[in-house]
């Protein structure tokens, strides 16, 4: 799971939730018709060759070339162009081939890899199953500190089994692994030069071997990384028709806007919520909204400690019922973005064959904010106005916005919440050290997943080994369902476990979910092929840009 620190101006007070920002209300309500694109998982794939496109990095330059070092929007955006993963998903989240021809999974315990023979590194050489075995268990070695170590947990070993096959084994029944190959940490690297370069291995001055259909032109470590087209890239169905991609990293607001609008970048992804209403207008290209779900992001608070007031399951339940979520989406998020009623939202179930099941458990979970109900609650607990600690991202407005909204909302019920603004390195220490979470109850996070399955996302927060579990939460009901879930290959019957455990979470609120962004892409009228859902994540999304 991942969280991100966007830095995006937005309304710069908190303002009544009912009203817009100064600039002339909520952008998403403002924005044409038409660039709303709810049916839509992609534009048109392109049909003619470009020398060179543009395109927003995101917020900062990735901190590493290699696929495993840091999971994060730079990287995931990028890497997935050069470093191809052994399955492939696709725009609309299904998997397909990559490295990997077919797979096969006869029990729970063994997933079984076949290799396609004509894949080849960029520098020429045939991708091996040792290739792979090695890339697959960089991320259960210690010395590389995966960021998708947390994905590995079940896996006993990887061998080669074939001259084209690779085996996976489990200690338990594991029938979610298969995703994962599809992120980055199921990216592959060649051995040869990975071993060769050691602790080197990504840096901007000697950079990776991989397979994917671009490779690493330059990076100068600070504003623009260029990839250049694989002319000796293996697979013609994902070739790609641009000679080089250059990624911008704009820090600020107005100068992505600006760059997009201008026709300087012809492209991006994850567009701040601000700017949707310039971008609505822009001639240089068009603004896709995406539909109810067309993310995996998940705004939250994170109960971080359970010592204090929030440590009563009324409290938690009381601010919950209290938030204006549809309201917050309106003017917080400008329209982009809907109200959450759990943290594995719609964007978990697109395209799952239990959708019906998840769709019907979740709208009852939807619920119309009720203040004088949360009064009584918190009046039911005993010191429950004591001091609650909020953190938010102090460089993020919108997060900061946000804060102040659940300032006001906790005020009007009774709870006294102190609120703490941290710079982008203190906070993101919250997601890693125990010692950071010390003084604070709760925080704000946007957390993502590359691919839709809400069992993932419920069991990084809900079991006691949850790599987001920060407040030692450990309810024996939902430790049970999800891991009857992993084990389960049945959709239908793996999403009674996931519903089972969601309504669990829905009582005891260890994370209180509050809105679930929309898909925002901006393409340049010069350029398609661009996904337009979060499926640009570790993918090789570039590949199918190009002209009209």
């Amino acid at each position: 799971m991942k969280r991100r620190l966007l830095h995006a101006a937005v309304c710069g007070s908190v303002l009544a939730l009912t009203a817009g920002c100064s600039s002339g209300g909520s952008a998403g309500a403002n924005a044409p018709k038409s660039n709303y694109a709810a049916a839509q998982v992609t534009t048109a794939p392109g049909t003619k060759p470009l020398d060179h496109v543009v395109w927003s990095g995101d917020y900062r330059p990735p901190y590493s070339e290699d696929p495993v070092k840091t999971a994060d929007y730079p990287e995931e955006t990028i890497l997935g162009n050069v470093c191809e993963t052994v399955i492939h998903e696709n725009a609309d989240y299904s998997l397909g081939p990559g490295v990997a021809k077919s797979w096969t999974q006869p029990d729970g315990r063994h997933l079984l890899l076949e290799l396609d023979p004509t894949a080849a590194f960029s520098d020429g050489k045939p991708v091996t199953p040792d290739d792979v075995v090695y890339s697959l268990a960089r991320n259960m070695d210690p010395a590389t500190a995966s960021n998708y170590a947390d994905s590995y947990r079940d896996v006993s070993s990887i061998r080669a089994t074939g001259p084209h096959q690779v085996t996976v084994t489990f200690t338990k029944d594991n029938y979610l692994f298969v995703r994962y190959l599809g992120a980055l940490g199921g990216a592959v690297v060649e051995k040869a030069f990975a071993l060769k370069t050691g602790q080197n291995f990504g840096n901007a001055d000697v950079g990776v071997v991989c397979s994917g259909p671009y490779t690493v032109a330059s990076f100068d470590g600070t504003s623009s990384l260029v990839l250049r087209r694989n002319p000796h890239y293996w697979n013609p169905a994902r070739a790609a028709k641009v000679d080089t991609l250059e990624f911008h990293f704009y820090s600020d607001n107005s100068a992505l806007t600006n760059a997009l609008t201008s026709g300087a970048a012809q492209g991006a992804f994850n567009v701040p919520p601000a700017a949707v209403t310039p971008l609505s207008r822009a001639t240089s290209g068009k603004l896709y909204i995406g539909g109810e779900g067309s993310t995996m992001e998940n705004e939250d608070l994170i109960v971080s400690r359970f010592s204090g007031p929030l440590g009563d399951v009324r409290v938690r339940q009381a601010l919950s019922l209290a938030l204006d979520r549809a309201a917050i989406a309106k003017t917080v998020y400008s329209g982009a973005a809907d109200p959450l009623y759990a943290v594995a939202g719609p964007g978990y179930w697109r395209g799952n064959p239990a959708l019906g099941r998840y769709e019907a458990a979740y709208r009852a979970l939807v619920e119309q904010p009720d203040p004088e109900g949360a009064k009584k609650l918190v009046a039911q607990v005993p010191g429950a106005n004591r001091q609650i600690t909020l953190g938010y991202p102090a460089a993020t407005p919108f997060e900061a916005q946000l804060a102040q909204v659940i300032q006001q909302t906790g005020q009007q019920i009774g709870l006294n919440i102190k609120i703490v603004g941290l710079p982008d390195q203190q906070y993101g220490n919250l997601f890693t050290d125990p010692k950071a979470r010390a003084g604070l109850d709760s925080f704000l996070t946007l957390n993502y997943m590359e691919f839709p399955e809400p069992a993932v996302m419920y069991r990084s927060f809900a079991l006691p080994y949850g790599v987001q579990d920060f407040n030692g939460y450990d309810n024996p009901v939902v430790t049970q369902a999800l891991e009857r879930a992993q084990a389960t290959q049945d959709p239908q019957a793996r999403a009674g476990f996931v519903i089972t455990a969601q309504q669990q979470l829905a009582k005891d609120l260890p994370w209180i979910p509050i809105a679930e962004p929309r898909a925002l892409v901006f393409q340049n009228s010069g350029v398609t092929g661009a996904p337009l859902t979060f499926a640009y994540m570790d993918t090789t999304w570039a590949a199918a840009l190009g002209a009209p």
